[in-house]
């Protein structure tokens, strides 16, 4: 499912308030192009002079000179001031998109693949800003030149204007059937360039995975198939641009003709001269040309209308309000049930669970079982399809309380101390420090807070819960946070002291971490099958205590085995 696109009206309804602040900026912009265009009108009535009259030549050189400069000066002048006008309003929208898609529902950019938000704040962004720079001041620029010598036409002949006036039909068919043809095209492929990055980044990213069940050849066919779909595509563009192309140019072969046919005539009834009919030729290449450009510009216009379409489109989900702090911070899960977008089976059936205030809280299974899922309701960033999940009293997804660290790592561009100060923007060095020392990342004495060098997985991960203890969240998930420790039981320990004094859910990725547990919930296909202390469960002698003995005889007969991981079955 993707997300929203506008339609064309609302598209130009939102262009209009877009650039309403700035209407007094277009206004001057306005002035300053016209009354270029029509200094510009009297560089071709000067040439048809030169043909009439040549012992006037130095004094019609100097004032075609004089009547080009001012109007490319007023030109120029209109045109940087229209750009810069633009950009600031782009600038306005793509600041708003942007912030609009980090706050997306997590299940919003999962359903519509990262692909669909990723190719809107970049190539949807970088159509429309080329757009911006080049190509609407053009657009602007003709349009203004096209009604000044329109009206220079009228004035220098009518039935020259008229022959050129014919030509008009000739282009608005070609115009109609171009932007019937293109516009569905550039639709279909930027769908379809969306399609072809979501394959990419979820070979890139699934790349371990991919080559441990062998699947290497079948994702390649994939991408190689949506990537030979979309060059299919552009190749269909490119065809439409070429037909379109050669629909201008014979436009302007008849166009001259006409104007040169009855220029003909006209100087033989001996109404113009030459040189007026000199003058209508350059007038009917100055009304071309800005046709000519406009229809052009078509493609263009028509990728960035596209562009436009699909970053309003993202204006229109609804975005959930700021989350708000909580006193308390105590969980309750009341019947809830969710199942992920075109699944048969729920991802978590119908579950109950009240989680006391500062509890430590473990949850066990084999994958699939709805360990993620559950967290993932916990932390609001998915939303049950029946009951409800509370924390503090309030719905989950409305409270900022609450923390969720994955075992999907990131180490954003800059330095160590960036990536800490995305929790806590105003902490000081000594601060951070304190925070990689608590979970045991002594090694950052050695590498300075400034270090922008990659680090390895588990020091990402040492990262990622020090940002825990800088922004102090009442209650903190953790989604198999350890995942990457290997052997080094450094983030267990760590984990220990992030969880201190916290609600806190972890979905085990060590069975040793449910054993410190106060609550261990045991889940299979999306339900809870057995819930209590360890020692209680183990006492039990049911499905929890045969997964621990599994795990300690696997533990103990396998040489070099790492301790602690969960089955998978």
């Amino acid at each position: 499912m993707r997300l929203p696109e506008a339609g064309a009206k609302q598209t130009w309804k939102e262009v209009k308030v877009l650039l309403q602040p700035q209407a007094a900026t277009l206004v001057a912009v306005t002035v300053l192009i016209t009354a270029g265009s029509a200094t510009g009108l009297v560089v071709p009535a000067l040439l048809g002079r030169i043909v009439d009259k040549q012992d006037q030549l130095l004094e019609t050189v100097v004032a075609i000179a004089g009547a080009g400069t001012v109007a490319a000066l007023l030109t120029l002048w209109g045109g940087r001031i229209l750009v810069r006008t633009l950009q600031e309003a782009l600038a306005t929208l793509r600041e708003d998109v942007f912030a609009t898609a980090v706050r997306l529902e997590a299940d919003q950019v999962e359903n519509s693949g990262t692909s669909d938000v990723v190719t809107r704040v970049t190539g949807d962004v970088e159509s429309v800003t080329s757009s911006v720079t080049g190509v609407i001041p053009r657009v602007v620029q003709s349009v203004f030149t096209l009604i000044v010598t329109a009206f220079g036409f009228a004035v220098l002949d009518p039935w020259l204007a008229l022959a050129a006036v014919l030509v008009v039909p000739v282009q608005i068919i070609f115009g109609r059937w171009f932007l019937s043809r293109s516009r569905p095209l550039y639709f279909r492929q930027q769908r379809m360039n969306t399609a072809r990055g979501q394959s990419l980044i979820e070979t890139v990213t699934g790349a371990d995975t991919v080559r441990a069940h062998g699947r290497e050849r079948q994702r390649l066919d994939l991408i190689a198939k949506r990537s030979l779909a979309s060059v299919e595509i552009g190749r269909k563009v490119t065809k439409v641009r070429n037909v379109f192309n050669g629909g201008l140019a014979f436009a302007e072969f008849l166009g001259i003709s006409l104007i040169l046919g009855v220029g003909f005539w006209r100087v033989d009834s001996a109404v113009l001269t030459i040189g007026a009919v000199t003058a209508g030729v350059l007038f009917f290449h100055r009304f071309f040309a800005p046709i000519t450009t406009l229809l052009a510009s078509i493609d263009d216009l028509q990728r960035a209308e596209v562009g436009l379409s699909r970053l309003f489109g993202v204006l229109q989900v609804d975005i959930p309000p700021e989350r708000q702090p909580v006193e308390g911070a105590d969980i309750k899960l009341i019947n809830v049930t969710h199942t992920y977008p075109g699944r048969v089976h729920h991802g978590v059936d119908d579950v109950s669970l009240n989680i006391p205030a500062g509890s430590r809280v473990v949850l066990v299974g084999a994958s699939g079982s709805g360990k993620s899922t559950m967290a993932r309701l916990i932390a609001g960033f998915l939303h049950p399809d029946k009951g409800r999940v509370c924390v503090g009293g309030k719905d989950a997804s409305a409270v900022d309380s609450v923390m969720l660290v994955t075992q999907e790592i990131h180490q954003f561009t800059g330095s160590i101390a960036d990536n800490l100060r995305l929790a806590a923007p105003s902490a000081d060095d000594h601060t951070l420090l304190e925070a990689m020392d608590a979970v045991g990342a002594s090694w950052i004495y050695d590498y300075g807070l400034d270090n922008d060098n990659r680090l390895d997985e588990s020091r990402i991960q040492q990262i990622a819960l020090a940002r825990v203890l800088l922004a102090n969240p009442s209650v903190v998930i953790l989604d198999e946070a350890t995942a990457h420790a290997g052997t080094d039981h450094n983030l267990d320990s760590a984990v220990s002291v992030v969880v201190k004094g916290r609600t806190s859910v972890i979905v085990a990725h060590r069975l040793t971490q449910a054993r410190d547990a106060d609550l261990v919930v045991l889940l299979d296909q999306g339900k809870i099958i057995e819930i209590g202390s360890h020692e209680s469960l183990i006492e039990a002698g049911q499905a929890y205590s045969t997964l621990w003995e599994a795990w300690t005889q696997r533990s103990s007969q396998r040489s070099g085995a790492q301790p602690g991981l969960l089955p998978d079955s």
